[in-house]
Parts: C-alpha cells; structure tokens; sequence
C-alpha cells in the first residue's frame, strides 16, 4: 500500500509539474509540428523537460538512500504522467495566423 500510495503522489507531481511547464513557459522553447491554412501548431517543450529533470532528481534522491528499488515505480508513474498530459494535449499550442 506505501509503494502505491507513493506512485500515485510522484504521478500527480510529474503531471501537475508538466502541465505548470506547459503553461508559464520558463525555458520558452517551442518545436514547430505543422502550419495549416488557420494557424500554426507548435510543441512547448518545457514541461517534458521540467519533468525529466524532476525525474532525475528523484532517482538521484533514492540512489543517496540506497532505495533503488522504488526506482521502478518512479519510471512507471513518469510515463504514466507525461501519457496521460498528451492525452490532454498539454504542451500543444495554436497560433493564429
């Protein structure tokens, strides 16, 4: 029950640090995916990226601990985090032209 209760809050911290990345823009980085007759599509990065660094950071944390072991359940509430803010197209922008 600890290990689910952990994964579930590390979920919520990788989405809730996606989604804050995707809407301030603090690195202000942006991939261009396509441009169609009512506007430009862009990607903001800087929520991917806040949350791979936080990912790395926690690994880190545990590796200090020695518990390697919840490393496991780190990765997979990472994935499960940035599957479900694409799903929810957080980082996705469309500018009109």
């Amino acid at each position: 029950m600890k290990k689910f209760l952990s994964t579930l809050l590390q979920f919520f911290l990788f989405l809730i640090v996606f989604a804050v990345g995707s809407f301030l823009h603090p690195l202000n980085l942006h991939w261009h995916n396509s441009v169609t007759a009512t506007g430009a599509r862009y990607f903001v990065a800087d929520g991917l990226l806040l949350t791979l660094g936080l990912l790395l950071v926690i690994i880190i944390i545990q590796a200090v601990r020695k518990r390697l072991c919840n490393t496991t359940w780190t990765v997979i509430a990472f994935v499960l985090a940035v599957a479900i803010a694409y799903a929810m197209k957080l980082g996705f922008i469309t500018r009109e032209l």
